[in-house]
């Protein structure tokens, strides 16, 4: 039988050992670690996207921040999360994907369980820099679950892999680039997989919120039960 702690490594992250999978990220190791790196557009059942750039990290050794869902590791590298120059990354990437984001945290329905609200609190400015018009984008009827405010998404497409990797239904996609990018379905009509509904929990703003229940309470207001589902 296979010694299981022979495809381990030794790495380092933020000055603690850690034994690693061969070939695995960074964000998995430091994960397993139970150390934090903030991130968007990375979940440990899709693929890797690396588009939201908000887990940069130094490592040394490289020229840049590396982002930690697509640097795999290796044996005796070391890794700082919480350095100057991987705090400069990151804050500069929160302001960035700020830019764009509306102020409307008190009427969305993702208030109090965004992912978005959360890393801001750590890594973002109480006043922004930036003083030119936000970008707006028209909402999309995409079914009878799924409520859209696409103005807040932040392009981490996690719906749009989760359709195609999951679902096995590819019916959200992007178009355009830069701030100019939209998720939809390309063509007007709703999505229809069965499965449609687990969008709303992964998108980590309140771009895809619950149509049914949608401005009928807060996150903290609601009652949690266990469940056989």
């Amino acid at each position: 039988m296979q010694d299981p702690n022979e495809n381990l490594i030794t790495i380092e992250i933020d000055g603690q050992q850690v034994r690693a999978r061969n070939g695995a990220m960074i964000i998995e190791a430091a994960d397993e670690a139970n150390i934090f790196i903030p991130r968007f557009c990375y979940h440990r059942k899709l693929s890797i996207a690396a588009n939201c750039r908000m887990c940069l990290v130094e490592v040394e050794g490289a020229r840049k921040p590396l982002p930690a869902c697509a640097t795999p590791v290796t044996h005796g590298m070391k890794v700082q999360t919480r350095s100057p120059a991987a705090i400069a990354a990151q804050k500069g990437t929160m302001e960035f994907l700020l830019i764009n984001h509306p102020l409307d945290c008190p009427i969305c329905d993702q208030g109090g369980e965004c992912e978005l609200q959360d890393v801001a609190m750590g890594y973002g400015e109480d006043v922004s820099r930036y003083t030119e018009a936000k970008r707006a984008v028209a909402d999309k009827d995409i079914g009878p679950l799924i409520a859209t405010e696409m103005t807040r998404c932040i392009h981490c497409t996690r719906c749009v892999r989760f359709g195609r990797e999951i679902a096995g239904m590819p019916e959200l996609g992007a178009t355009g680039r830069g701030e100019h990018m939209e998720i939809g379905t390309f063509v007007e009509h709703s999505i229809g997989s069965e499965l449609s509904g687990n969008v709303i929990d992964l998108c980590p703003v309140g771009a895809l919120t619950a149509k049914p229940s949608r401005f009928t309470g807060r996150a903290w207001e609601m009652r949690q039960y266990p469940s056989i589902a």
